[in-house]
């Protein structure tokens, strides 16, 4: 367990929304024991733009100065988190230009490090450990300008398969790779693509957030109606991941069941095919408080992704958030499913993909939901986080694997850092 150290984290994903966040879970589980800072992520001047639209979740009032940018977040347990919000930087990711893309993202660091340095110096915050998550361009532009005592390059996707930052990310990437001094992945597929680039590569996987080992809330009034037992549930965002001809296939074969997704709506053409099926329902982003209660509802919960790239490198968040109240887990094998497999149904081909749902939904057990609750509660956010802070400390220590940390999870890097 990581204690009593100073952790500054360049943050890609936003602290607030309508979905769980590796990144958040795993800060606000070492800012427990240790003084954590979130750099927010970086809001352009579009985002502001329409920040002052009625619902628009983008904080324009603190990102523009008309409020304090730094806050302190009060955490469950009575621990708590500072939040700080940067001035708005110019989009970036729409230039074809190499060179055109890194002067802007230098432009757009040198506007942010008076403020991260302003904030470490208000909190006492002086050589710090510096965690970047997700964001290499970033990264390597602020590299040794907060007097960090180690860097460290969080990485929970393959970045080269991303189409929003596909176009520079990887190279970027790889160059962060060879600048931080220990790089943490989320997956076995990303540890295996990681480790060779970097100087130093721990792998802990993604875990199930807190609220889901606590009682769920009642059923959600705007699940549709039917009998108990009848809804087969996905839990995450509807975008280019997700295998609509699966699941078209899927709800057609199964009629009698309500095909429930509760997640942002992101890919607007794969979200009109699924809207046409009777037995499929949309029901857009929740407050992640409230997810619970509507796992709670599924019957099942599944995991249909599509086999590519991107897909590879995903441990899926939302399989220990299905384990964690003991539902049946049906997924297709997009990726290393070896870690998932005791507990998970993992299927090849869409009629194996059908016939596992229907295999769960009829043949569960009471012992079964036992084991998959056990399965969740071993790699509960507090666990992971511990394993992530055991990295921290060897890689500060420069020992080898500390005991939180398998052995098979710390690679040593094959290159030495550049300059």
């Amino acid at each position: 367990m990581l204690k009593g150290e100073k952790i500054v984290c360049v943050g890609f994903p936003k602290w607030e929304g309508d979905y769980m966040k590796s990144t958040v879970q795993l800060m606000a589980e070492l800012a427990r024991h240790n003084q954590v800072l979130y750099v927010d992520y970086p809001f352009t001047l579009k985002d502001v733009a329409g920040g002052f639209y009625p619902f628009r979740e983008t904080p324009a009032l603190q990102i523009l100065g008309l409020r304090p940018r730094l806050e302190e977040r009060a955490l469950a347990g009575g621990a708590s988190i500072h939040l700080l919000r940067l001035p708005p930087f110019i989009p970036s990711n729409w230039l074809a230009g190499e060179g055109a893309y890194d002067h802007l993202i230098r432009w757009n660091a040198r506007l942010a490090l008076p403020f991260i340095r302003r904030a470490m110096r208000r909190l006492g915050l002086s050589q710090p450990i510096v965690v970047n998550a997700f964001n290499p361009a970033l990264g390597n532009a602020l590299a040794g300008r907060l007097n960090e005592k180690l860097l460290v390059y969080y990485c929970y996707d393959e970045i080269s398969a991303a189409r929003w930052i596909g176009k520079h990310g990887a190279r970027h990437e790889a160059e962060f790779l060879r600048r931080a001094d220990l790089t943490i992945v989320s997956s076995a597929a990303l540890l295996v693509a990681k480790a060779a680039g970097a100087n130093r590569c721990g792998l802990v996987r993604n875990g199930a957030p807190s609220v889901f080992f606590q009682q769920p809330g009642p059923r959600p009034q705007d699940l549709p109606p039917g009998s108990a037992g009848t809804i087969i549930g996905y839990l995450g965002s509807v975008d280019e991941r997700l295998d609509y001809s699966l699941l078209e296939y899927t709800a057609a074969a199964l009629p009698r069941h309500q095909f429930v997704f509760v997640g942002r709506i992101v890919d607007q053409a794969g979200a009109r095919r699924l809207e046409r099926l009777p037995n499929v329902f949309l029901l857009g982003p929740r407050p992640p408080a409230r997810l619970p209660a509507y796992v709670s509802a599924f019957a099942a919960g599944m995991i249909p992704f599509l086999k590519n790239r991107l897909t590879a490198g995903i441990y899926p968040l939302k399989a220990n958030e299905y384990l964690a109240l003991g539902k049946a887990v049906v997924a297709t094998r997009f990726g290393d499913m070896r870690d998932l497999e005791e507990v998970v149904e993992v299927a090849d081909t869409r009629e194996g993909f059908r016939m596992a749902l229907e295999k769960a939904l009829s043949s569960d057990t009471v012992g079964r939901q036992h084991v998959r609750r056990a399965f969740a509660s071993a790699n509960s956010w507090e666990k992971r986080a511990a394993q992530f802070g055991g990295l921290l400390a060897g890689a500060l220590s420069g020992g080898g694997s500390p005991p939180e940390a398998p052995a098979e999870g710390l690679l040593p890097g094959v290159k030495t850092a550049s300059p």
